[in-house]
């Protein structure tokens, strides 16, 4: 992906982020959010990662039709993290997107359909490490789906 629209998308994300925590952002920022995951995604929530006290990142959740996505950035000051960024269909894991590498930004956009395995959810993992590789930032495993349709309780 080129620096320019790595860039892009970086301004994408953080309307999103804007607009999750309750500030109306403006027109073309709000715009600007459908080109973080492609055209036609809508932003869905925002998680704080690994808590609101204390966040290094924050996963940001996206979705059109029965396509799930989702991106973590990195909200750490300095340089590039390792991150690893993993969403799957239902508890199908081995049929996931991943993004994992050094990155100064984000990690992501990964995608999964909800309608893959047969189901309505979409599991999601993230992990983060510090600069030096040496302890996690971030471990976040599943606790968090996606859902189409009338309840969450499907994807328990």
């Amino acid at each position: 992906m080129s620096s320019f629209v790595r860039n892009l998308t970086r301004l994408a994300v953080a309307a999103s982020a804007v607009a999750a925590m309750g500030i109306a952002a403006p027109a073309t920022a709000s715009a600007a959010s459908a080109t973080v995951c492609g055209s036609g995604y809508e932003f869905t929530d925002a998680k704080p990662l690994p808590s609101k006290d204390k966040r290094y990142g924050t996963l940001f959740f996206y979705m059109k039709g029965d396509s799930a996505c989702a991106i973590l950035d990195n909200n750490t000051a300095g340089g590039a993290n390792y991150m690893d960024l993993r969403i799957w269909p239902g508890d199908n894991k081995s049929a996931g997107d991943r993004d994992h590498g050094s990155f100064s930004q984000y990690a992501g956009p990964v995608y999964s359909s909800t309608l893959a395995s047969g189901g309505r959810c979409v599991g999601i993992s993230a992990l983060m490490k510090n600069e030096a590789g040496t302890s996690n930032l971030i471990n976040w495993q599943g606790g968090y789906v996606f859902y189409v349709g009338s309840s969450s309780s499907e994807c328990a």
